[in-house]
């Protein structure tokens, strides 16, 4: 089953959201958009959700660096036989 595409965050801001309207929903209101329901029984995806939510940490000294980050995805993308 394929989810029709919406733009992110479409159902906080409207459909050209200003400069402030995303600073609103993103950096005040620390609103993250969701992952897609097929997500959760595809393990490689919850894998990728999970690092990507890492990343999203409220405080940048707890965000993973770059490196980790890269370490990761060809670890994940090893165990899974997807080519980056």
């Amino acid at each position: 089953m394929v989810e029709e595409y919406q733009l992110p965050y479409h159902e906080y801001v409207p459909t050209d959201p200003s400069y402030e309207d995303m600073r609103e929903i993103v950096c005040i209101k620390r609103i993250r958009p969701p992952f897609p329901n097929r997500w959760t029984s595809d393990e490689g995806l919850q894998q990728m959700g999970k690092l990507m939510a890492e990343c999203w940490a409220p405080s940048p000294a707890s965000r993973l660096t770059a490196l980790r980050v890269k370490k990761t995805l060809v670890k994940i993308s090893q165990s899974h036989d997807i080519k980056l």
